[in-house]
């Protein structure tokens, strides 16, 4: 009997202690998985930040994809960019031909948060080399504040929302080894200014309107108008500011259209106005193979002759240019299942630096040119091209040489 009760005590004893183990066991093993999901969890959000997130064909508010990637990241840093190295010869002129390291672009930003956003773009162009016309600089550097699809604000150096080329200046949206002239000679890309901008990001319609600082007419020529006056945020003088808008419709499928404006002043304090006034109108329009690409600039600049004795140069007080650009895949013809594109295209362009000078200066018919442009584009990747085209240039002074020139770009 007293062996029996020994043994159903010793049993209970047991059994109970062996109970409180077990249930302290099992809550310690769920306090180890609550840490082991949180540091699992701690660990992806690292990873977050730095991970580079691969490029996915998309856009923000009308930028080129690359320049659009940290917006599409989920937290933390993005770097993307692009590049361009490009081969030219020059028919029956004196110019040497080259080959050039054009440029090397890296996009660096940040996503603080869902609503803060640091994105800036650092330009190495020709090979940095400043011995060979290197050079590096900011090409924009700003913070977006975003609310909603409707308003958000974005303050630093930022690219000036006119024409097609300035926002959209990777290598994959433009057909020529070169960017358009008319979008480099009188809208002068690639040109960024310190300041503020509204802006929206909907479906069908986009709007830009913001305040910068001005040109400064001492580097005005009569070849590339105001072109030289950018002074793309770096000590920048800020006695003049200027007002740009623009508006772009989307709302057709592979349609974008719109028309942009700018107005300031480029004395910056030295007596008079000299005030740069510029409009477009703009078209993109992609359907199956098709791709059609069009714009027309005018320009305006006033006391355009006290700049020129100024700065020693006839500057017109009136410019303007035009081009159109058909391009049209033909790889389907070849090989209908393959992610491989050729774009076939030509492209027209007419502009004039020198349409009107100011009273007793003279104009030069050199800068009244007729491009025409025609190559092609192999794209083994979305984001690879390699280009070939031959430029046949005429202006009123007859004395333009042909060009033909090879490139590679890419965009990451």
């Amino acid at each position: 009997m007293r062996k029996v009760i020994s043994y159903a005590l010793l049993t209970g004893i047991f059994s109970t202690s062996f109970g409180a183990n077990l249930q302290e066991i099992e809550e310690r093993l769920k306090s180890l998985e609550e840490q082991n999901q949180q540091l699992i969890e701690e660990i992806a959000d690292l990873k977050q930040q730095v991970e580079i997130p691969e490029l996915a064909q998309k856009q923000f508010s009308g930028m080129g994809y690359a320049a659009s990637k940290v917006y599409f990241t989920p937290a933390g840093l993005s770097i993307g960019g692009y590049g361009e190295i490009i081969y030219q010869r020059f028919e029956k002129s004196t110019k040497k031909d080259i080959t050039d390291v054009y440029r090397f672009i890296p996009y660096i930003g940040y996503k603080f948060s869902d609503s803060i956003i640091l994105n800036a773009e650092v330009e190495f162009e020709h090979g940095a080399d400043t011995s060979r016309g290197g050079k590096v600089k900011i090409e924009f550097a700003y913070l977006d504040f975003l609310f909603n699809q409707w308003v958000n604000l974005r303050v630093g150096s930022y690219l000036i929302p006119v024409g097609i080329t300035n926002l959209l200046h990777e290598p994959v949206f433009f057909n020529s080894v070169n960017r358009p002239e008319v979008e480099t000679n009188i809208i002068p890309t690639t040109w960024n200014e310190n300041g503020i901008l509204l802006f929206s990001n909907m479906e069908n319609w986009n709007y830009y309107i913001g305040v910068a600082n001005g040109f400064y007419y001492t580097g005005f020529s009569s070849k590339k108008w105001v072109k030289g006056g950018r002074q793309a945020g770096g000590n920048a003088y800020a006695e003049d500011f200027a007002l740009v808008g623009r508006v772009d419709y989307t709302g057709i499928d592979g349609l974008m259209v719109g028309v942009s404006g700018y107005t300031g002043n480029s004395g910056q304090g030295d007596g008079f106005d000299g005030r740069v006034s510029m409009y477009d109108f703009h078209l993109r329009y992609s359907y199956k193979n098709l791709e059609i690409t069009g714009l027309y600039v005018k320009g305006f600049l006033t006391d355009a002759d006290k700049i020129s004795l100024a700065v020693g140069d006839t500057v017109a007080k009136e410019v303007y240019g035009y081009y159109l650009n058909l391009a049209y895949d033909v790889m389907p013809f070849i090989k209908s299942d393959t992610d491989l594109s050729i774009p076939v295209f030509v492209r027209y362009e007419r502009y004039n630096t020198q349409e009107k000078v100011p009273a007793g200066f003279t104009k030069n018919n050199q800068y009244d040119k007729t491009i025409w442009t025609v190559g092609l584009n192999l794209k083994p990747h979305p984001n690879v091209v390699l280009k070939a085209d031959y430029q046949i240039r005429d202006n009123k002074a007859y004395n333009e040489s042909d060009i033909f020139e090879l490139g590679i770009g890419f965009i990451f």
